[in-house]
């Protein structure tokens, strides 16, 4: 197992059991990885170094991309490599989520004023972002009205 990380953080005081072997950055693979190998690239940036990683990584038996918690590189659901499938999948969305834990379906899911998730509906296909945030939006305001605003204090009790 070789895990590469694309950020600048050192990772050498990290213990790493059974094989695993932090390699720095994905430029830096001790041989270019085959069928028997499982590489995890941590945190890629930009397209450009999602797309560096894909072509380093190609020959491995199996890539892991963790992608950074910000997901920056795109408005809509998914990272930038289209051939890439999201096996665990959580994202922010007014008044909800979009989850995904493969092999399941995605799902949106409202977020209750007492914190607890509610799920809204269910998809074969990866959705449209626009299309979940308008049914996680309209169903919450349309049930809890003002009572479901996380950032007014006062207003369902969570802050």
């Amino acid at each position: 197992v070789l895990v590469a990380h694309c950020d600048q953080t050192s990772k050498k005081d990290i213990p790493l059991r059974g094989g695993v072997q932090w390699v720095g950055s994905p430029g830096r693979l001790p041989k270019t990885p085959d069928g028997g190998d499982f590489v995890i690239v941590v945190n890629p940036g930009p397209q450009d170094q999602w797309e560096e990683c894909d072509k380093r990584t190609r020959g491995a038996g199996v890539s892991v991309f963790l992608n950074s918690i910000s997901g920056g590189w795109t408005y809509e659901l998914g990272g930038p490599l289209k051939d890439y499938e999201q096996v665990y999948y959580l994202k922010r969305v007014s008044k909800g989520w979009v989850f995904r834990a493969y092999p399941g379906k995605w799902q949106a899911l409202v977020e209750a004023p007492d914190g607890t998730t509610v799920p809204l509906k269910t998809y074969d296909e990866r959705p449209l972002l626009r299309d979940v945030s308008k049914l996680v939006r309209d169903f919450s305001f349309t049930n809890y009205g003002l009572m479901n605003d996380r950032y007014a204090k006062g207003f369902g009790g969570r802050l």
